[in-house]
């Protein structure tokens, strides 16, 4: 019955575009085996990232195999591997359904340009391994951020997703000149794979992700100014969401970091 549960779960995945290789649920064979589900690459354009994040979340391992397709490990401690199916399972429904515009887009031929899987194992990425980083505390800059997304940049921050540059887009921010597009963007250094959540986040909130020109940012940008309130308004409900998901993997790397000081 538990089995079948599964299996018609993963089954319906299909309705998200995500086709499935093979899965192993670990649940005939005791603890010997691990868990795990391998997704094609075939799955529509963007989703690694959206499945990283949701494996991070879920507490699950991503991977990235030879074939290119993304492969999802579960929990090697974890005692109820039923439990931690429906975990990850309930992971992919809500994060999923939130993606439900942006794959309407795809279906419409809007297809990104900037692939988070593909520019993320580039050499030059490693330089987020350097010296360790000082955040600098929102209240320390909040007074050069346009006063219309003071409050945005501000609870952006606040969850767990750091600031570097923005602009509003908005006239009523610039009357004096022409502003430029909506734009922000987010330090990745934040904790390990910020990055595919950043991607992520971008994309359920209909806003343009891509790497920025330091090496060490994601730009997320809007393509006119039309409606941009409301674009800043939807970034921050889903920041709020996200950071909730994110929140058990936030809490271990950040437990393992300190523990390697130790």
């Amino acid at each position: 019955m538990i089995l079948c549960e599964i299996q018609r779960s993963i089954s319906a995945l299909s309705k998200f575009d995500l086709v499935v290789n093979h899965f192993s649920t670990a649940l005939d064979n005791g603890l010997e085996e691990r868990p795990l589900i391998e997704f094609d690459r075939s799955s529509y354009p963007g989703f690694e990232a959206h499945l990283f994040t949701i494996a991070d979340a879920a507490q699950w391992m991503p991977e990235l195999n030879s074939e290119e397709n993304v492969v999802l490990f579960g929990p090697e401690s974890m005692s109820n591997q039923y439990e931690s199916w429906m975990r990850l399972l309930d992971f992919v429904n809500e994060v999923m359904n939130s993606l439900d515009d942006y794959r309407q887009e795809l279906k419409h031929g809007i297809i990104p340009t900037t692939h988070w899987i593909y520019n993320e194992n580039r050499w030059y990425r490693k330089n987020w391994e350097g010296p360790n980083h000082r955040f600098k505390p929102v209240n320390e800059f909040l007074y050069s951020v346009d006063e219309s997304i003071q409050a945005h940049i501000k609870s952006l921050n606040a969850l767990g997703f750091p600031t570097t540059q923005s602009c509003s887009g908005l006239k009523k921010d610039h009357p004096n000149r022409d502003p430029y597009l909506p734009y922000v963007m987010f330090d990745e250094r934040a904790y390990p794979r910020s990055s595919a959540h950043l991607f992520t986040l971008a994309d359920m909130t209909g806003w343009i992700p891509s790497y920025g020109p330091h090496n060490f940012d994601i730009e997320f940008r809007l393509h006119d100014s039309e409606d941009a309130e409301r674009f800043w308004d939807r970034l921050v409900m889903n920041a709020r969401r996200l950071a909730e998901l994110l929140q058990d993997y936030r809490v271990s790397r950040k437990t393992e970091f300190l523990e390697q000081l130790i």
